[in-house]
């Protein structure tokens, strides 16, 4: 059963809905800050809570343009949130909800993206990250296409204005094996319903602020406790694409980071797959 309760709070510029699960010991010795994944929702990273001891409450955020984080009235949905915005509104409302505590952060696929952002911004105020099937190491084709490039804007509205159209292209794609069965299954996931496309062009707009240089990641993670969690059959985000981040440890002489690599596809908010994760981090 749940023990969280929703939040929703403002700042300038934008409103944030998140979720507060309290500390089991009643002391809110820790705070875990968490950051959930493409089209999910911020109550989900409860599930997650056993990797925290008793005494670590959890403020999870949700994404913008994911449930009630949006941008205020006056602002444009594409508007684009800073990273040092973010930090601030959540300095503040850690402040209010729970007073000083040591602050931890947890980051599940596009929430990693954030958390690493977070930390390069500001590594001293973290003791420790831990990130689930990261995001934020590479990015994926489609991703530069849709938000880097004009042409890709321009595609992504008449994939909105034709949906049916992208439907039967995708379809005939795969039919003659163009593309694969994941990628036919992951372009029809994120093109066949209008509030997902809404939240791909939103919502990865919103975030675009929130890439780290692969230097500075490297960095700030060899100066706290750091843990990435790959699935050993995530299609989407595979344990390859960490090869740029070692690459900048190495040239740091850094061997503090830790990577683990679990028997999990991409999804890992189910009990089983947690305890692997506990497992694997326990010191």
């Amino acid at each position: 059963m749940s023990r969280g309760h929703k939040v929703i709070w403002d700042t300038l510029n934008w409103q944030f809905e998140g979720w507060i699960v309290p500390a089991k010991s009643g002391r809110n010795a820790r705070i875990v800050v968490a950051f959930h994944g493409f089209d999910r929702s911020a109550d989900e990273m409860e599930n997650f809570m056993p990797l925290f001891c008793e005494n670590t409450s959890m403020l999870s955020i949700n994404l913008l343009h994911h449930g009630e984080s949006k941008p205020k009235d006056g602002m444009h949905n594409y508007s684009m949130l800073e990273p040092n915005e973010l930090l601030d509104s959540i300095k503040i409302k850690i402040a209010e909800e729970f007073g000083e505590a040591r602050i931890e952060l947890l980051g599940y696929s596009m929430g990693s993206r954030i958390c690493f952002k977070l930390l390069t911004e500001s590594p001293n105020l973290f003791d420790r990250i831990i990130v689930l099937a990261p995001d934020g190491l590479r990015k994926g084709p489609l991703y530069r296409f849709v938000v880097n490039t004009r042409i890709g804007r321009f595609c992504w509205s008449l994939v909105d204005k034709f949906p049916k159209t992208n439907r039967r292209i995708l379809d005939a794609l795969y039919k003659v094996g163009v593309i694969s069965g994941h990628r036919h299954h992951f372009g029809r996931y994120h093109t066949d319903n209008a509030e997902i496309r809404k939240r791909v062009a939103y919502g990865w707009a919103a975030h675009k602020m929130f890439w780290p240089e692969l230097r500075d990641l490297a960095n700030a993670m060899s100066q706290v406790e750091s843990h990435l969690i790959f699935g050993d059959r995530d299609k989407i985000i595979p344990e390859k694409w960490s090869k740029g981040l070692k690459s900048e440890l190495a040239k740091i002489n850094c061997t503090a980071v830790k990577f683990h690599t679990i028997d999990s596809g991409h999804v890992m908010r189910h009990a089983a797959t947690v305890e692997q994760i506990v497992s694997a981090i326990k010191p």
